[in-house]
């Protein structure tokens, strides 16, 4: 099961990647772009070792390139400020504070498709992040912890999610709070603190699907064993990095909250699971801080 889930998870990644690619003939050079912003001009950019090249594709299909040469002394001569302007010169948009950056030419060039009229306003690398708290509730069997009657134990979770402040983030991290509660015939209980990570395959406006992962764990637990009629106390502490995997989906409520369920802790990547099949539901409402 750990082999086929990761082998679907590399899968959609890699899927995701490839779609946002095509090949581009350009000066008798076949080149794999990524599409960075499209419209009526078309941000597409190659990643190389260690820096990137850029190209502009316009409604005929043209496709400029987008230079910035330097001499000897470092010194920049910013050519691709030029093509810009003229690629835009219907706009009058400023190019003197464009930034020779993917960030930079993102900005620039959605402002353009976006406005065609308005004036380009620099703005620097920050991103914008957005956070959001989440409440949950739901029920698991531990599917890590020996658990000899497969009990099921309902849990609550407290949990801060971050992503980037846009229309369909894709990828988010979190950090999550969550207690488990005891039962009369399985006497574990457990706080874990998690730190994750989301990648959403799936991206609509009114939902998504994502793949769950809990990479950083620490969990305080105590479990009540019985050993010849008496009762044992074991307590413990531990820090551990298990690449837990799950899944999930929110759905949309408003522009502010979201609807989420998740079933988690399918597998993990350095933990063997017990041998109940694993439970981990959870149900919750999230809302933009």
């Amino acid at each position: 099961m750990k082999r086929l889930f990761l082998l679907l998870l590399i899968l959609i990644i890699n899927s995701q990647s490839i779609l946002a690619q095509e090949s581009y003939m350009v000066n008798g050079e076949t080149l794999i772009l990524k599409l960075e912003v499209e419209g009526d001009l078309d941000l597409l950019s190659l990643k190389l070792e260690d820096s990137y090249r850029f190209f502009i594709k316009d409604n005929d299909e043209n496709l400029t390139e987008l230079i910035n040469t330097k001499d000897e002394d470092d010194t920049y001569f910013n050519e691709f400020r030029e093509t810009l302007s003229d690629l835009t010169k219907s706009s009058n948009m400023s190019t003197d504070e464009v930034g020779f950056s993917r960030y930079s030419l993102k900005k620039f060039i959605k402002a353009y498709n976006s406005t065609g009229h308005a004036r380009y306003a620099y703005t620097d690398e920050r991103v914008k992040t957005q956070v959001r708290l989440g409440i949950f509730g739901g029920i698991t069997n531990h599917p890590f912890i020996e658990n000899l009657n497969n009990t099921k134990v309902p849990y609550f979770t407290v949990e801060l999610e971050a992503f980037e402040k846009k229309e369909l983030p894709r990828q988010s991290g979190f950090f999550s709070i969550e207690h488990a509660l005891e039962s009369d015939d399985f006497q574990y209980v457990s706080t874990v603190l998690a730190l994750g990570y989301r990648y959403r395959f799936i991206n609509k406006p009114k939902f998504n699907i994502y793949v769950n992962s809990q990479f950083a764990t620490y969990t305080i637990s105590k479990n009540t064993i019985t050993v010849d009629d008496s009762e044992m106390i074991i307590k413990s502490n531990a820090f551990r990095v298990p690449f837990i995997f799950g899944i999930g989906s929110d759905i949309k409520l408003s522009d502010s909250s979201v609807i989420s369920f998740i079933y988690n802790e399918l597998f993990s990547a350095f933990v063997d699971n017990s041998d109940n099949f694993p439970i981990n539901f959870a149900a919750g409402y999230k809302f933009n801080l």
